[in-house]
């Protein structure tokens, strides 16, 4: 990825929330989306410190799934899986191609959307404006796109350390609730394509 992944991942890093282990989520979208926003968003660019937090005794600890059951999460690629099992939401990290997503079994699909664009306006609407970024729909799979366009004041910020426009990021929620009875929704994100 580009120098310019992370420092828009930095202004994910500063908004996001500490984790706090508080009451657990009361549904499966707010396990989903929480795990992603505190995991894969707030660590765009910064895997290395995502994998630390996600040990255990880190903030963010998740049990991490053998090697086998790990596999279809990581589609071949060397990489890792930590699972919430209650909520049925697994996480995958493949350092090689710098990707994090977000697997869940079972949930609805307009709860997902939901409370994804929710948690991430509140986690880092101070420094992206979160906005619909359009559909796409193939076969039963719905990709619906999220973009975080930098707000005009850290935009300035990244314009003046990269002398160039930033890009930005782009979430993409994907659902389907009868390709696969046990893998409702996928959410990852990456650089938004100017």
């Amino acid at each position: 990825m580009s120098r310019r992944l992370p420092c828009l991942a930095l202004g994910l890093m500063l908004a996001a929330p500490a984790a706090v282990a508080a009451e657990p989520p009361r549904g499966v979208a707010e396990v989903a989306s929480a795990t992603f926003v505190l995991g894969c968003a707030a660590h765009v660019g910064a895997l290395d410190k995502l994998h630390d937090r996600l040990q255990p005794g880190g903030d963010l600890y998740l049990p991490r799934l053998p090697e086998a059951a790990a596999k279809p999460f990581l589609q071949g690629r060397p990489g890792e899986a930590y699972i919430r099992d209650e909520a049925g939401v697994t996480l995958a990290l493949v350092p090689s191609d710098d990707q994090c997503a977000v697997f869940v079994r079972r949930v609805a699909a307009n709860a997902i959307n939901a409370q994804v664009e929710k948690d991430l306006k509140a986690a880092v609407g101070r420094y992206f404006t979160v906005q619909p970024g359009g559909r796409d729909t193939k076969g039963a799979l719905t990709s619906r796109f999220i973009d975080l366009v930098p707000t005009q004041t850290y935009r300035e910020e990244l314009l003046k350390k990269h002398g160039r426009e930033p890009s930005g990021l782009r979430v993409i929620v994907t659902t389907s609730e009868s390709a696969n009875p046990d893998l409702q929704a996928i959410i990852t994100i990456g650089l938004r394509e100017p």
